[in-house]
């Protein structure tokens, strides 16, 4: 259950694209999108209802914080849908190839051989992406997408698994409303 959330806010890494026709700068109100709307995406959020309760709630924080206001009810400006997914990775380093030379015994040089010095280093970690999506309401379609990768960690509570959700969505939602540069 409490997999999900990315590991602490300087391992995540972030991108986001947006429609340069959606008339982002001009949003005031969001409602939460039904899950049809994100159904094309990998999402392991349904099977765990707890850790997207988590999700959203840091997310209308998030959104609370750049003044944009939820509408429980009516029309709203735009939608929000998250998705996340998991995946096995594994980091391999080789040992140093070739051959140095080091300062024998008496003075003299020799050959070291990395063979007999360590052999590959070889981890497997998890990797979760956490993905939010801003569809403007007017035209139904994506104005905007911000999707943040890091490396998994195994919680023990929830006010940890909280902690790091809050650094990856404020990390995502950074980006969001793109600036004009």
């Amino acid at each position: 259950m409490m997999f999900l959330a990315l590991a602490g806010c300087s391992s995540v890494s972030v991108v986001s694209d947006y429609d340069k026709t959606a008339p982002l700068t001009s949003y005031k109100t969001y409602s939460w999108a039904d899950d049809a709307a994100v159904k094309n995406t990998p999402n392991v959020l349904a099977d765990n209802p707890l850790v997207l309760k988590r999700i959203k709630s840091s997310v209308d924080r998030e959104l609370g914080t750049k003044g944009y206001i939820i509408s429980a009810s009516g029309p709203s400006d735009f939608s929000v849908g998250v998705f996340a997914s998991s995946r096995q990775r594994v980091y391999y380093d080789p040992p140093p190839a070739g051959f140095y030379f080091y300062r024998g015994y008496y003075g003299r040089y020799g050959f070291y051989d990395p063979f007999w010095w360590g052999r590959p280093y070889v981890r497997a970690y998890e990797e979760g992406t956490l993905g939010i999506l801003i569809y403007d309401n007017r035209s139904g379609k994506l104005a905007w997408q911000g999707v943040g990768r890091g490396i998994l960690n195994d919680y023990r509570n929830g006010d940890d698994l909280q902690k790091d959700i809050d650094e990856a969505v404020t990390k995502i939602l950074t980006e969001f409303p793109p600036q004009n540069k």
